[in-house]
């Protein structure tokens, strides 16, 4: 039974990086995929993807480049304000300008980095690094 695809998305990633594959395919296909997938892609984790419909639910094709140590998502989903994005930055990333938090906004899922920019809160998903 698939509860959360977005966390079974990230493990499918974590497991292919650690056996050094360079494709996976991820399934069931959702917005909310598909947009970490830019953002991975944006920042250089991940070479490219392709979204395939496949006449059910769809999936992802998602090509690796092997540069992710670790990424999982964050349950509870915590809200986070724009001041405090920094206290979890120091709790989910190992180091300072190293790794990358993906925040839902009004605006969208973005990225930490951008959320310090724009001075934007957001709820806490998932990390990367």
């Amino acid at each position: 039974m698939l509860l959360d695809p977005l966390a079974d998305a990230c493990s499918i990633i974590k497991n292919a990086e650690t056996v050094c594959k360079t494709t996976v395919v991820i399934r069931p296909r959702s917005k909310m995929i598909g947009t970490v997938l830019r953002i991975l892609q944006a920042n250089g984790y991940i070479a490219e993807y392709e979204s395939i419909n496949d006449g059910r639910e769809g999936k992802f094709k998602v090509e690796l480049l092997g540069r992710i140590n670790k990424i999982s998502v964050i349950k509870p989903r915590m809200a986070i304000k724009a001041r405090n994005i920094e206290v979890a930055e120091k709790q989910y990333l190992p180091a300072i300008n190293f790794g990358m938090l993906l925040i839902s906004t009004n605006q969208g899922v973005i990225s930490h980095i951008e959320a310090k920019e724009k001075h934007i809160g957001g709820r806490l998903i998932a990390y990367v690094y």
